[in-house]
């Protein structure tokens, strides 16, 4: 009977140990809170470009203003790949589907475009032309573009490219005498008056005929 048993134990296959199972809710929740994620840092740099705080000018041009082919490039395919994972995420049919294997073809233009544009860069850098900047610029920007009678300054920045001295002159360029604004950029909204938009001059010290503005809005508070 005991050798009986042995062998009926021997001869008895083993039940593998069961396989992880993950809910296909579970990794829908995973890509959408993802995805939601990057949604809002796009979100948020699109409200910084609309705002002035990241100037895009220099996105697909060289710092002279010319444009840049490799840059044109590395951008769209960013945006292709991009496009792609979020059709593959966001779609509610099983097509299409996340390939198990990443075509080398894609992978190859990738690299390219961005081989190409780290080889440009290092060229560029080479060069006295490359090093170059744009030509003499004043880029102004505000914290914030609203306020109230008696509330809140705004603080104003510049920047200054091509001129040695960085020193600009703020002016209410209109309308004149408009609240005030310090050597700084710090403007401060004059105490009552009607509700208007205030247009704020930045101008190189060195270069004058060299400026930049900005609008704001002055409204009642409350």
């Amino acid at each position: 009977m005991l050798l009986l048993l042995l062998m009926q134990a021997a001869q008895t296959t083993p039940t593998p140990p069961p396989t992880s199972y993950v809910q296909p809710w579970v990794g829908a929740l995973a890509a959408w809170v993802a995805l939601g994620f990057l949604g809002l840092i796009g979100v948020a740099i699109l409200y910084y470009v609309f705002t002035g705080k990241i100037n895009l000018s220099g996105l697909i041009s060289e710092p002279t203003g010319d444009a840049s082919m490799s840059r044109f490039q590395l951008l769209v395919f960013t945006f292709v790949i991009a496009a792609s994972l979020f059709l593959i995420i966001a779609s509610s049919t099983p097509s299409p589907q996340f390939p198990k294997d990443i075509p080398s073809g894609i992978l190859m233009l990738l690299g390219i475009s961005a081989s190409s544009y780290l080889v440009s860069k290092g060229i560029q850098q080479t060069s006295p032309e490359g090093r170059a900047g744009r030509g003499p610029e004043v880029k102004i920007a505000a914290e914030k573009n609203l306020t109230t009678f008696g509330g809140d300054t705004i603080q104003f920045g510049a920047e200054v490219f091509g001129i040695e001295d960085k020193t600009v002159l703020w002016t209410i360029l209109d309308p004149p005498g408009f609240g005030t604004i310090d050597a700084d950029g710090l403007y401060t909204p004059p105490a009552s008056g009607q509700p208007d938009t205030i247009v704020i001059k930045a101008a190189s010290k060195e270069k004058l005929n060299v400026s930049d503005t900005e609008s704001i809005r002055v409204e009642q508070a409350g």
